[in-house]
């Protein structure tokens, strides 16, 4: 996928290898670190039969050790698995594209599934963020143009009650807060729209929702993180890069996966800083060029994360 013209002249911040998850063909999704600097992400790894990327029918949930020791913290057959985040007790959330939140203990332990919907809703759970006091918020990845079934639910701390928080969007992927929580960045993979939505003064619901950006090409709008300076960094799946708008949504800088002009390394799904530092740390993978994390410098420090309080 070629450089649109318009983002050929940004600044590129250079990516380096940091770690090797496999070397063939496995996807990789939903990273996030705990207080103890541990990574944890999703790993699909492609079935004997369905190689496809959405029918990869053996997913793994893989915990890694400052020291970059590599361990599966639970194997799933036939779950979906993909976004993932972090409770401030430790607990990892899972959102599942198969329908499922999964709640889960650092060491593998205690698995269960959060059942509550709301009305059905959401169905085809992509990825997930808290707030600061612990609202669950998850995006609903359905919907095609035309039809805009999906949007962003909102948990209680608790768990026990879920609402709709922003319908009527097309196949909303990444969500991330900004640093002041007044507003919400989401990715929209096949509208390949960014969405800005601001929250109404008690934060509890959209004041105004905006399409702050525009991906050329297909199916690009993923994970997303955030710095305390409310610069955003969007995953660009498929095409092999990240880049980076300012608080205002525009395009101020890229990050190019190494090998992706060789069609290597193009699924570039998910971005995630190590928290209290200025490095990012991206998953890329491909049917060539193995399964990676990458790491780079930011433009500032991340924002501070409910996993961190």
């Amino acid at each position: 996928m070629p450089l649109p013209p318009s983002e050929t002249l940004l600044h590129q911040i250079k990516a380096e290898p940091w770690l090797r998850i496999d070397a063939g063909d496995v996807f990789l999704k939903g990273m996030a670190f705990d207080r103890n600097n541990h990574l944890f992400l999703m790993a699909a790894y492609a079935g004997t039969v369905d190689k496809g990327m959405s029918g990869r029918v053996n997913r793994s949930i893989l915990g890694v050790t400052p020291g970059k020791e590599i361990t599966t913290i639970i194997n799933q057959h036939g779950v979906r698995m993909g976004g993932i985040a972090i409770h401030k007790d430790g607990r990892i959330f899972i959102a599942c594209l198969t329908g499922e939140l999964l709640m889960v203990k650092p060491d593998g332990s205690d698995l269960r599934p959060i059942t509550i919907r709301w009305k059905g809703k959401p169905e085809r759970l992509s990825d997930l963020a808290f707030d600061s006091h612990g609202n669950l918020y998850v995006t609903d990845f359905t919907g095609y143009s035309g039809n805009p079934t999906g949007g962003v639910y909102r948990w209680s701390p608790d768990c026990q009650s879920v609402e709709p928080f922003m319908p009527n969007l097309t196949t909303p992927n990444g969500i991330a807060f900004t640093p002041d929580e007044k507003s919400i960045w989401v990715g929209c993979s096949l509208a390949n729209e960014v969405f800005h939505l601001t929250l109404h003064e008690n934060r509890k619901s959209v004041q105004k929702a905006a399409v702050w950006y525009r991906l050329s090409g297909h199916d690009g709008a993923d994970g997303i993180c955030v710095d305390v300076q409310g610069n955003m960094y969007l995953a660009v799946n498929d095409h092999g890069r990240v880049l980076i708008f300012n608080k205002h949504g525009i395009p101020i800088a890229g990050v190019l996966m190494p090998g992706r002009d060789r069609g290597e390394l193009t699924r570039t799904t998910n971005v995630v800083f190590k928290p209290g530092t200025d490095e990012v740390y991206a998953a890329a993978s491909g049917e060539t060029g193995g399964a990676w994390i990458y790491k780079f410098r930011g433009l500032a420090e991340g924002a501070p994360l409910f996993s961190h309080q």
